[in-house]
């Protein structure tokens, strides 16, 4: 198509969706807000070059013709991809929202602490932190970016590796003098275990992490059960038992002193933390900011 008969064109098109939507020249005129004849005059010049009849002239009104109809899905469908990538445009404004999902213990001792010198270096960006101990589905929530959990398959994303898995135990340092002296995995079968019940997801839990050392976890010890990772590591800190620990997430606990890694043993599980995104949709600007500053902070954290 020439370039000078783009603009034409396509108003042709536009007078001619809204005809088949009204169902009549003087309505689609009065819609448009220009004169009837300018709407017959616009429909039979499309017809002229065309070389077909859209319309069946009615008494009252107009409708389709079998050509019409075809040409009419047609222009609804580019109509449809036209105004989704008009929303999709606005989205691109300098002062953005960016939604980040994220596991509650993620979210409130990774992230959180690291968000004032976020927002003080990018003061335009605001931040939606939706807290997901789910999976989610990042298209239908329109969530940018997500921090992912467990043994995923994460290969129809596009992603980002952040952390690798690696797990050790903790506890209080109360907890950790009561089990005395250079405790090993195979000592623990005489502490309280506190478990983590993933409802979701498959992880590493006790007897993974024990099996790796060929202990089994002990049927008669006491054990205490929980649904969310965050009562978990607080349970841990009140000496109730011992727990297992995520590096990316426990770090901030154990240099504040309030959990200790009594044992030097831990497991690399072989299965990353990886930043991931919606591969049918570009990142925003707002969003490649702060994935890349996610990244920078994780590569801080993997250099210490």
């Amino acid at each position: 198509m020439a370039e000078d008969s783009v603009g034409p064109r396509l108003h042709a098109l536009l007078v001619f969706e809204t005809v088949a939507r009204h169902g009549s020249f003087t309505r689609a005129a009065a819609s448009l807000g220009i004169s009837q004849p300018a709407v017959s005059h616009t429909i039979c010049g499309l017809e002229e070059s065309l070389g077909v009849v859209l319309f069946e002239r009615l008494h009252r009104g107009v409708r389709l013709s079998d050509a019409g109809r075809y040409l009419y899905e047609q222009v609804n469908l580019g109509l449809g991809v036209i105004d989704q990538g008009v929303r999709e445009v606005r989205k691109f404004s300098a002062s953005d929202q960016v939604t980040l999902s994220a596991s509650t213990a993620t979210a409130t001792l990774w992230l959180l602490p690291r968000m004032a010198q976020f927002k003080q270096a990018n003061p335009q960006i605001e931040i939606r932190c939706i807290t997901a101990d789910t999976d989610v589905d990042l298209s239908a929530d329109g969530i940018d970016l997500a921090i992912t959990l467990g043994r995923g398959e994460w290969s129809r994303y596009a992603r980002w590796r952040m952390f690798d898995e690696d797990v050790f135990p903790v506890c209080s340092p109360g907890y950790a003098q009561m089990l005395g002296g250079n405790p090993t995995p195979q000592s623990l079968s005489t502490a309280t275990l506190l478990h983590f019940e993933e409802r979701y997801r498959p992880r590493i839990d006790w007897a993974d992490w024990l099996g790796k050392f060929g202990v089994s976890v002990p049927r008669s010890g006491a054990q205490l059960r929980f649904t969310d990772y965050s009562v978990v590591l607080h349970a841990a800190m009140e000496g109730q038992g011992m727990a297992l620990g995520w590096r990316h997430i426990v770090t901030p606990l154990l240099e504040q002193g309030r959990l200790v890694r009594p044992l030097a043993e831990h497991v690399l599980t072989g299965h990353p933390i990886y930043i991931i995104a919606s591969p049918n949709r570009a990142l925003r600007p707002s969003a490649v900011i702060l994935r890349d500053w996610l990244l920078a902070e994780s590569r801080g954290d993997r250099a210490e």
